[in-house]
């Protein structure tokens, strides 16, 4: 899997001398900012381009939720820009959760298919893990059926479809997660609910931030499908459902059946 080359359009225009610059090479067509010289009476005009063309509104608000709390919480860690805004709609990403253990091998152990291919995940869907000791648990249970890749190595890239694996139960230290409930608080959000949480600290939950950069990653490398699979709760799902931008789903064999498709083996050959 590559990812996506700079289109002739972007690359004309650096041959005109005009700068470019996105944070996504595959989005660059969606995020990039021109710089150019009118004159010596300006300098500069800067344009900015919020509309993305690679993915729908609904994977955008998840995308966004994240960085609200991003910028929220550590606001010199980031650039503030203007929402991205799609005119595509799509499904919403779905959370799943189950107490199935074995439910990835039992899915993707089952198909069925001939010479010509199989019924599994198809070359343009992929399963994102934390780190390599993750992607190894989730390769025993899928064998070769599926693309499994952690998210750093993801960066850059982008799929049709994306399940986001126990991102959250596979964290190797606890970032202090319930300050989640503080932002809600302050944005009104958790009505006459009483929590207990720790108020929030720069210090002791440093950590928070480079967690919130990649989940940001992985939710914005899908293109169409988005599926969160988590096998324990957090406080952040509270705050996706409040917001409306997450529907709920049983990770059962009925629903991960229907995430498989027919995928020919000319497919996955393409993606070397």
């Amino acid at each position: 899997m590559q990812s996506q080359p700079f289109s002739d359009a972007v690359t004309g225009l650096f041959a005109c001398g005009l700068g470019v610059a996105t944070s996504d090479e595959a989005a660059c067509i969606a995020k990039f900012m021109v710089n150019f010289h009118v004159g010596p009476e300006r300098s500069s005009d800067l344009f900015k381009l919020k509309q993305n063309f690679r993915t729908h509104s609904s994977v955008l608000n998840l995308a966004q939720s994240v960085l609200t709390l991003l910028c929220h919480f550590f606001p010199k860690s980031v650039d503030k820009l203007e929402s991205e805004t799609s005119l595509v709609h799509g499904e919403l990403p779905v959370l799943l959760q189950s107490c199935d253990q074995n439910v990835l091998k039992n899915i993707f152990h089952s198909n069925v298919g001939n010479s010509n291919g199989v019924i599994t995940f198809r070359a343009q869907q992929v399963i994102l893990v934390r780190d390599d000791c993750a992607k190894e648990q989730v390769i025993e249970q899928v064998g070769k059926n599926a693309l499994v890749l952690t998210i750093i190595k993801c960066t850059g890239l982008e799929f049709q479809d994306v399940l986001l694996y126990n991102f959250f139960e596979k964290a190797p230290l606890e970032p202090g997660w319930e300050v989640v409930y503080e932002f809600m608080v302050h944005k009104n959000l958790l009505g006459a609910r009483s929590l207990k949480y720790p108020p929030f600290n720069k210090d002791r939950h440093s950590a928070l931030c480079n967690e919130l950069k990649e989940l940001y990653v992985a939710i914005t490398r899908t293109r169409q499908r988005l599926w969160v699979f988590e096998s324990i709760s957090h406080p952040l799902f509270d705050y996706w459902k409040k917001l409306g931008v997450v529907k709920l789903g049983e990770f059962d064999f009925s629903f991960g059946s229907g995430m498989l498709v027919f995928c020919k083996l000319e497919e996955w050959n393409l993606c070397g």
